[in-house]
């Protein structure tokens, strides 16, 4: 596991990761971006307030992808059974 140090929205830090450092640098200016994002539309709220924002929309947003994920693989199967169907 490499170790190496980012910055979001202020904050230094040492991550432990599986990544290249590019990948890792390039996913913490994504979240330092949200959380800016964050603190300019609600202006006095906490950094670490806005932090746990962008994780509940990117949680939000995953959860929708896994959801859209399982209807298309459960579609395909569907498929799948009804082609096997036929042919027997």
């Amino acid at each position: 596991m490499a170790v190496d140090r980012v910055k979001i929205a202020g904050y230094e830090m040492q991550v432990r990761h599986d990544t290249t450092p590019d990948r890792l640098t390039r996913l913490a200016s994504w979240i330092d971006k949200l959380v800016r994002e964050k603190k300019e539309k609600f202006g006095n709220m906490s950094v670490t307030r806005c932090a746990l924002l962008v994780a509940l929309d990117l949680a939000d947003k995953l959860d929708e992808q896994r959801g859209l994920f399982e209807e298309e693989v459960a579609e395909k199967v569907r498929r799948l059974i009804r082609g096997i169907d036929e042919m027997i």
